[in-house]
C-alpha cells in the first residue's frame, strides 16, 4: 500500500511540475508578443494634417481628444511595418509636424513608446526606404 501511495504522489509532483511550466512558457510568449519591442523608424508624412481629433474607442466612441497617426516605419534592415502613434492632447501645437522623424518602439502587437530623433540617428538602410 505505501508503494502505491508513493506512486501517486510522484504522478501528482509530475503533473504539477508540467502544469507550471507550461503556465511559464505561455507567460513568457505573452510577455514577449505584448512587450519585447522593436525599434522602428519613420518620418511624419508632409501632407499629414495638424488639426486635432476626436479619438475613438473600438466601439466608434469618442473618449479623447489628439491625433493618430498611421506610417508606415522600417527597422534598421529596411524592413516596413504599418503602426499606429497617437498623441493624445487637446493642443494642436504638440502635435507631431509633416517632416519630423520619429523612433517608434513596438511589439509584436502594440506601441511601446516614441520619440521624436534627428535624421542623423536613422540607420541607412531604414533612412533609405523613408527617403525612397
Amino acid at each position: 500500500m505505501a508503494r502505491k501511495s508513493s506512486l501517486h504522489g510522484w504522478i501528482i509532483a509530475v503533473i504539477v511540475v508540467v502544469v507550471v511550466a507550461a503556465g511559464a512558457i505561455w507567460a513568457k510568449g505573452y510577455y514577449d508578443d505584448r512587450y519585447a519591442s522593436q525599434s522602428y523608424y519613420a518620418q511624419i508624412p508632409a501632407d499629414e494634417s495638424t488639426e486635432i481629433q476626436g479619438l475613438k474607442d473600438q466601439h466608434g466612441n469618442v473618449v479623447d481628444k489628439g491625433h493618430e497617426y498611421k506610417l508606415t516605419a522600417y527597422d534598421k534592415d529596411g524592413t516596413a511595418r504599418d503602426l499606429s502613434v497617437t498623441v493624445y492632447t487637446s493642443d494642436a501645437s504638440k502635435l507631431y509636424q509633416p517632416g519630423t522623424y520619429l523612433k517608434i518602439e513596438a511589439s509584436k502587437q502594440i506601441v511601446t513608446g516614441q520619440e521624436v530623433i534627428e535624421k542623423s540617428a536613422i540607420p541607412a538602410a531604414a533612412l533609405a526606404k523613408i527617403e525612397g
